[in-house]
């Protein structure tokens, strides 16, 4: 009987062990990456570049939330903005959860972002970031995504 207990204690140490070792090894390490968008409101997708190699390099991006949310605008300064993105790559998509505020002095958006969900090759996704939006014109914006990202 204490054979057994004893053999049942080493399976049990090495079992824990493996799950200390293996663990950190399952998870992939955030990487930096980089999204920019050029944003026609007039489209209804836009394509994307992004680099790092978590993601694919280009696709096409749309909102999830065609009207988003929008608050503050009554104050003629600045706007927050919630809104859902959809990147489509060839091997799969991700959304992510935007948040921004946009100065009307300066035409410029910051806020940050996170990955919500993915499918095919990014179900696994995890990341976030921070997002710069430039004023282009009245009908565009040039959005750059930086942050992090890792794929299980």
């Amino acid at each position: 009987m204490r054979r057994v207990r004893k053999l049942l204690a080493v399976t049990l140490a090495a079992m824990l062990s493996l799950l200390v070792v293996a663990g950190p090894a399952l998870a992939a390490a955030p990487q930096p990456v980089t999204i920019t968008v050029y944003t026609d409101f007039n489209e209804a997708s836009n394509a994307f570049e992004a680099t790092g190699g978590v993601i694919c390099s280009s696709g096409t991006v749309s909102d999830t939330r065609p009207l988003g949310l929008f608050k503050g605008g009554q104050s003629d300064r600045q706007l927050q903005i919630l809104i859902g993105k959809r990147f489509t790559c060839s091997d799969g998509t991700f959304d992510l959860l935007v948040h921004v505020s946009f100065d009307f002095a300066t035409g410029v958006a910051t806020g940050t972002w996170s990955v919500q969900s993915g499918t095919d090759a990014y179900a696994g996704l995890r990341g976030h970031g921070t997002i710069t939006g430039t004023s282009q014109g009245d009908d565009a914006i040039l959005d750059v995504y930086t942050g992090a990202m890792s794929n299980r």
